[in-house]
């Protein structure tokens, strides 16, 4: 009975707008209105809603937002519940459903009822949870469940056996230098990945390339981690990276959800690829670097890529069972934790990675989206194959100023063996489009291709 009670307190503080009718200034933070917009858009139908993305990458607040959103746009206070999985001490089904039913009790409203919205954070401590959501939905309950998750593995694995038909997915990314500059209160125009829109920008913000190129920098240290703006304090930062997020990611989510034998080496593979982002791999090779076995490496990679801490790019085949064969090229989730964890790297890798990231976000969004890499049989690479079904984008990431012919080999066999008219280079300033044996090449500075849409 104590522990109930004491939950109950928890509830209450967790949700100040059931007696004040606002959601206090210190926990809305900065919007992000691409991510709103979309949950907007949601909040109108039934279905469940999850919004998915690693520890720390906004969610919460996002949430919160949310929350204002609908009591700016006249919902009732006391039929908005915020409920925190953190909060319970080993979370079940029955806690939640206690929870919820303490909420109703409480605002003495009914949710099958009443159109009530339910955030439920950290959903993926809860076990059984969406045996739950599912009984309410197929209940016809009146009210909209929205769930928040940092193992988005697990949510959708256990959404897709049983909430099929009945759940939508919102990816949630640290974040992007767009969303960066925003906090730093500079606002970009909208344009699109095509050279003369961004030919028209780039001399647009001329005047603000040194403020912009600045930020990049910063960026490309501190990453994309909304906290970072409570902090800024680069010593402070790198620790709180370093000690707070490894704990909560490592050893709260991924150990304790996946089950992990041997916590030690997972940490050991996870030190060892934040040294190694944007570089080709072998499980054997990450086995013998961390004194593991192959296939116990090889298990922990893909918890941690499930977890969406790391990214595996494949390469690029029409053949699954051939691209399985080669090896994988691997990405950090964010260049802070990277950075806080393996330490700098050459800012070339860097580059690559924030690009991979942006690249990441923009294919998220589209069924058949996804990114590849790619090399000949010279071993020439391409950095970045963005494919959205039979649509190909190849970029190469060449971190400096001037190139010749010569440096973009394997772009140029990628693009004659498949059959592509235009390709990217992303530079350090370089902006001009070149023809280069029938392949248009278009020359984007880093700062402004990780600008566009």
């Amino acid at each position: 009975m104590l522990v109930i009670i004491m939950y109950e307190t928890s509830i209450i503080e967790r949700n100040p707008w059931w007696t004040s009718g606002s959601v206090p200034g210190e926990l809305i933070g900065i919007n992000r209105t691409e991510y709103l917009g979309k949950i907007a858009e949601h909040l109108r139908d039934l279905k469940l809603l999850a919004i998915l993305g690693i520890r720390r990458s906004g969610k919460s607040t996002l949430i919160y937002q949310s929350i204002k959103y609908l009591l700016d746009n006249g919902t009732d206070p006391k039929n908005i519940f915020y409920i925190n999985a953190d909060d319970f001490e080993k979370p079940r089904r029955e806690d939640l459903e206690a929870a919820l039913d303490f909420c109703q009790q409480n605002n003495m409203v009914s949710l099958k009822d009443k159109k009530c919205f339910c955030f439920i954070d950290e959903i993926q401590n809860v076990k059984g949870w969406q045996q739950l959501l599912k009984k309410y939905f197929d209940l016809k309950y009146a009210s909209k469940f929205i769930v928040s998750g940092s193992s988005s593995s697990l949510i959708y694995k256990n959404s897709s056996e049983s909430l099929a038909g009945r759940i939508n997915f919102i990816d949630m990314f640290p974040l992007t230098f767009r969303e960066f500059l925003e906090f730093n209160e500079i606002e970009i125009p909208d344009f699109a990945l095509d050279f003369q829109s961004m030919k028209q920008i780039y001399y647009d913000l001329s005047v603000k390339v040194n403020e912009i190129t600045g930020f990049l920098l910063q960026y490309l240290n501190v990453g994309g981690f909304p906290e970072w703006f409570d902090i800024k304090n680069e010593e402070t930062w790198f620790k709180i990276l370093a000690e707070e997020y490894t704990s909560l990611l490592i050893y709260r989510d991924i150990v304790r959800i996946f089950r992990i034998r041997d916590p030690l080496l997972l940490e050991s593979v996870f030190r060892f690829v934040s040294s190694h982002s944007s570089e080709r791999f072998s499980y054997l090779g990450i086995a013998k670097q961390n004194d593991g076995d192959k296939e116990t490496s090889k298990q922990y990679v893909f918890h941690l890529a499930r977890s969406h801490l790391i990214n595996l790019s494949d390469f690029y085949t029409k053949s699954k069972k051939a691209s399985e064969k080669k090896e994988k090229k691997i990405y950090f989730c964010d260049l802070g934790l990277k950075n806080s964890i393996g330490g700098r790297q050459d800012i070339g890798f860097d580059a690559e990675t924030s690009v991979y990231l942006h690249c990441l976000k923009r294919v998220s969004g589209y069924p058949m989206g996804k990114i590849f890499y790619w090399f000949d049989k010279k071993k020439n690479e391409t950095d970045i194959i963005m494919s959205y079904g039979s649509e190909l984008i190849p970029i190469e990431v060449k971190y400096r100023s001037s190139f010749d012919d010569s440096d973009l080999a394997g772009t140029l066999s990628f693009c004659h063996d498949f059959n592509v008219k235009n390709a990217y280079v992303v530079t350090k300033t370089l902006m001009e489009e070149r023809e280069i044996e029938g392949i248009r090449f278009s020359f984007i500075p880093l700062w402004l291709f990780l600008l566009a849409f």
